[in-house]
């Protein structure tokens, strides 16, 4: 049986120092929806993990707003991670090559500059 993730939200709204707490949210995307229904005047909130009681993030109105936040740490963990292993790339002297031949995978490390230290001539 999937367990579905559960988060609790406190909500801010316009023009009041007022908060209110929802305790058993599941989809953030239908819960913002509910909001912008019910309580137009929401400003943004906080959304923390159900079982820790850690702050995970805030949204604001306008955002984009995933069904799960798993989602989007995912995908905010790729865009870093991607656009690390291109910054680290382009300043590396080494081109990495994986090959994929009968289903196993071969990785080759080729030396992209020689220098007189890398070879020698006979």
């Amino acid at each position: 049986m999937h367990k579905t993730k559960m988060y609790a939200c406190i909500v801010f709204f316009e023009g009041s120092d007022e908060a209110k707490k929802w305790k058993y949210v599941t989809n953030l995307k239908r819960f913002s929806e509910f909001l912008s229904r019910s309580h137009p005047s929401w400003k943004y909130f906080n959304v923390y993990d159900k079982g820790t009681a850690q702050y995970l993030t805030r949204f604001h109105v306008g955002n984009v707003i995933p069904k799960l936040l798993g989602m989007l740490l995912l995908l905010l963990t790729l865009k870093f991670t991607f656009r690390d292993t291109f910054a680290h790339q382009a300043s590396s002297t080494t081109f990495n090559e994986t090959t994929f031949i009968n289903g196993f995978i071969i990785s080759a490390t080729i030396p992209t500059q020689l220098t007189e230290k890398n070879y020698s001539i006979c």
